[in-house]
């Protein structure tokens, strides 16, 4: 027999030999499995893991193993799994790309959405290991790839994942063809003109000044049609990189904005959606206009401004803050649970939101939150106040010197504690919950960095940093994994009678 099935319980753990000797992996709601065996007492199954080599590299490995609950458990071997056709699990995964973002949306179905992709090799690793098996004859499907905002750490990541089809390492290659790309529509212009600067205002293409208000009304829908002269370097990349795609399969291009959700109607049914809450976006000369956002004022940030709502204290006309602030914002809801995903909003695009959503316009109010700007001190508490998670998620890293922006900030850190509607709010960094083995004195294989470097004390990453979650719409299930194979950090919560998430024993068999 060969069934395939997912998890069906919150943690699942796989044995090496019958009667539960040798732990082999643990597997968590929704995983897929092979069974191959059964008989009245154990499941005998197939499944793929990543085992760490003596070089280092992570391979995905396929094993076989048992499942084998104790009576204690009181659920029988079969019940633990179920027919992969009868899935209901959403999953929703943040993973650790350094300085930056990048998350898999994949819906009970097997639909995928991309959100953003870091600014280096780590997220499209991560994809190939995940989507195994592709080819250019049989290239994985991507229902959506959404980029926030063109910040370089949200999408520069993504054109590895074309180049790795070159890769002489088979694993490390993933074929893929997107489906669509969605974006703010906010393309950044080169940096600098003939060795001059180039002044924030013109960075993001044509302005209009209207009232005393400045608003960029060269909003973009389709990249491929944008000049390269009008596009920074990771820009032209990625126009590059989307150029191929298209060439395999017509992508649909889309600029979203506050009321877009039909844009997901390929992705939407009757408890599941996707609500598209900004960017707010404005009609100058009868065009599409975003307001060009100004400096927050200067720190530091302890919470005593950042609960008001006004905004006279934002100055200047700031490139950065404007296509940071105009981020894509939008609210994932299954069932009774519910994630917002919020880019890189900074505190004066949060507090336009803010207004919106007390006045019942929009609902920021939300389960898990996706924290923004990597956990910036540039924030609204009276965002976090609306959004009122039970589990923050901050996407950072730590690569070099100058990739330091001391993200998370201390403030944010309390102000999610401070504003969460349960007494103790999950908090996750994704470079906290990756895991360092300790390896000791080490040199470089590089011969020059050798001789440069010396010998120094070295660690290596074992787990990767990523958070993870599950929910069928009326349980919620959050975990990370750990170096030590019979550990994991796990958390579930069902909702009551009033539709509050409450936490509950984890279900580990």
């Amino acid at each position: 027999m060969r069934k395939q099935c997912v998890v069906n319980v919150d943690l699942l753990d796989i044995w090496a030999q019958p009667e539960r000797k040798t732990l082999l992996r643990t597997l968590a709601w929704g995983d897929e499995v092979t069974v191959v065996g059964e008989s009245a007492t154990r499941l005998t199954v197939e499944f793929v893991y990543f085992d760490e080599l003596d070089d280092g590299s992570i391979l995905p490995v396929k094993e076989t193993g048992y499942i084998e609950p104790t009576k204690r458990a009181g659920i029988k071997a079969r019940d633990t799994v179920k027919p992969r056709k009868q899935n209901t699990v959403l999953k929703v995964n943040c993973v650790d790309v350094q300085q930056g973002d990048g998350s898999v949306i994949e819906s009970p179905d097997g639909k995928i959405i991309l959100v953003d992709g870091g600014d280096n090799q780590l997220f499209a690793r991560y994809l190939a290991g995940r989507f195994r098996g592709t080819s250019a004859a049989k290239p994985k499907e991507i229902d959506c790839i959404l980029v926030t905002h063109g910040d370089a750490d949200h999408f520069k990541g993504l054109p590895e994942t074309l180049e790795s089809e070159q890769n002489t390492t088979l694993r490390k290659r993933l074929f893929m063809k997107p489906k669509r790309y969605y974006h703010n529509g906010i393309v950044k212009r080169p940096g600098s003109v003939n060795k001059k600067r180039v002044p924030d205002i013109e960075l993001l293409g044509p302005t209009k000044k209207v009232d005393g208000t400045t608003y960029l009304v060269g909003l973009e829908t389709n990249l491929l049609k944008v000049p390269d002269t009008e596009m920074n370097e990771p820009f032209v990349k990625w126009k590059g990189a989307l150029a191929e795609y298209n060439k395999r399969s017509k992508i649909e291009f889309r600029r979203l904005q506050f009321g877009d959700d039909d844009a997901f109607d390929f992705f939407n049914t009757d408890d599941l959606r996707i609500e598209v809450l900004g960017p707010l976006v404005e009609t100058v000369g009868g065009k599409p206009a975003l307001r060009f956002l100004g400096d927050p004022p200067k720190g530091p940030r302890t919470g005593h401004e950042s609960l008001s709502l006004d905004s006279d204290g934002f100055k200047g006309h700031s490139a950065s803050h404007t296509i940071n602030g105009h981020s894509i914002v939008f609210r994932l809801v299954y069932g009774g649970f519910s994630y917002l995903f919020t880019g890189d909003l900074n505190d004066e695009a949060s507090r336009f939101l803010t207004r919106e959503h007390n006045a019942g316009r929009l609902n920021l109010r939300s389960d898990v939150f996706k924290v923004p700007h990597h956990g910036s001190a540039d924030f609204s508490a009276g965002m976090l106040e609306a959004v009122a998670p039970v589990v923050s998620i901050v996407s950072s890293g730590d690569e070099n010197e100058a990739k330091e922006y001391i993200h998370p900030r201390a403030t944010l850190m309390g102000a999610l504690g401070k504003y969460s509607r349960v007494p103790e709010p999950l908090i996750f960094v994704t470079e906290l919950v990756a895991f360092f083995k300790t390896e000791g004195n080490v040199r470089l294989t590089d011969t020059k960095k050798a001789a440069k470097r010396g010998t120094f004390f070295g660690f290596s990453r074992t787990a990767y940093g990523i958070v993870k979650t599950r929910t069928d719409g009326k349980r919620l299930f959050v975990y990370t994994d750990s170096g030590n194979v019979k550990l994991k950090e796990a958390y579930a919560y069902e909702l009551n009678a009033s539709g509050v998430p409450q936490p509950v024993p984890v279900v580990r068999v």
